[in-house]
């Protein structure tokens, strides 16, 4: 699987879950944050630093269940991955993977603001 459908998957995985006020296990999305997180660490640019920082940030937001803060960090992941690959272009579509991923993760932070609405904020 590329790096980019893992991404994807991920994004769906996490939202699924979400969607279902984590009436499911949110580690399998967990794993995939994580493993998204390990890919981006050990290519280690620039560009790829804050979205790590993000990921990292969402983590913390999937942990504590808050819709509404992991709506925040799928936005700012997708203006951060939409950055990254303002100047990316290369016959293998690295750039359009990146640019495509950046509007998937932008409309799953639109469905999460929805669902963040409609489900109350747990107390810790």
């Amino acid at each position: 699987m590329s790096f980019f459908s893992e991404a994807e998957s991920s994004i769906r995985l996490l939202f699924d879950t979400v969607n279902l006020g984590f009436n499911v296990d949110p580690s399998k999305g967990q794993d995939h944050l994580e493993n998204w997180i390990q890919h981006l660490r050990s290519i280690d640019q620039p560009a790829t630093r804050p979205i790590v920082a993000e990921l990292e940030t969402l983590r913390g937001h999937v942990n504590a269940n808050n819709a509404a803060a992991m709506a925040q960090s799928f936005q700012t992941l997708g203006e951060l991955t939409a950055q990254a690959a303002a100047g990316t272009h290369s016959f293998k579509g690295e750039g359009d993977k990146a640019r495509e991923l950046s509007q998937k993760l932008i409309t799953a932070a639109g469905n999460l603001r929805l669902v963040a609405r409609q489900t109350p904020v747990q107390q810790q």
